[in-house]
């Protein structure tokens, strides 16, 4: 098992990508303290996995405050004995914030929680990891932080706050990533392209826009949350000790084309 022992905590578990990670890394050895602002998600996670109950432990937290991002890192050290994996995975779309809200509120909302939230969380963990002689720090970003949405989505004006914050979120990386490595911390980010998710819920309910979506794509379909947390679980182990900040696109083919 190749995170045998390895402690690490993951946020916006309660579903998608972050969820299949969670078992993704139980089923590797991993202790795992699986947060996420919302809770009614994370009563029955450990239905889910095979494991034993001292393996997996949850806890509620926004990742935008401070103050919570700081509390998280602390919980997983107090229940596990130290902090060895950040994954950052809680993430939102405009699509998720309230559609009644301004331009500005909706940019603010997504930055806060995609930017500022990988950010606090982040920094919180690496005075965990300084600790114990390092670690490793997955960061979820997006092939929109790469590229931007083609015109024949009607998904972006040209001010979608989501392809920003992504692309903040691969610099982020790749300026930690430099910084950091002489500690022994390696940080690297993961684009996915367009994976079934709740956050894409509302676009692949649209026939039409499914299947445009799909033919994006040149492996000719969307991605499996599974398939992120696989390439997400060789990141943040051993194996991958020679990656350091880097953007790996997770995308079908997306981005080659």
């Amino acid at each position: 098992m190749r995170l045998h022992n390895k402690v690490t905590l993951i946020t916006g578990t309660a579903s998608g990508i972050g969820r299949s990670t969670v078992c993704r890394f139980l089923d590797e050895g991993a202790s795992v303290l699986a947060c996420d602002i919302q809770t009614q998600d994370l009563v029955d996670f450990s239905c889910e996995a095979d494991v034993e109950d001292s393996k997996l432990a949850t806890c509620k937290g926004d990742v935008s405050n401070s103050a919570d991002a700081t509390e998280m890192v602390r919980q997983a050290v107090d229940r596990f004995g130290r902090l060895d994996i950040l994954v950052n995975s809680a993430g939102i779309t405009p699509r998720t914030v309230d559609p009644e809200a301004d331009l500005v509120t909706r940019w603010d909302t997504v930055v806060a929680v995609n930017l500022r939230g990988t950010m606090l969380m982040s920094h919180a963990a690496v005075a965990a990891m300084r600790k114990v002689g390092g670690g490793a720090i997955v960061n979820l970003a997006s092939i929109m932080g790469l590229v931007g949405y083609p015109a024949t989505l009607p998904i972006s004006d040209g001010f979608n706050p989501y392809v920003s914050s992504k692309g903040a979120v691969v610099q982020l990386t790749r300026d930690m990533g430099v910084r950091l490595a002489a500690e022994g911390i390696r940080v690297n980010a993961v684009c996915p392209g367009f994976v079934y998710t709740p956050l894409t819920d509302n676009v692949t309910s649209v026939p039409e826009m499914h299947q445009t979506i799909r033919s994006l794509h040149p492996v000719g379909r969307m991605g499996e949350p599974e398939e992120i947390a696989n390439v997400i679980a060789f990141l943040a182990s051993d194996e991958a000790s020679f990656v350091c900040g880097a953007a790996w696109a997770v995308d079908g083919g997306y981005t080659a084309q």
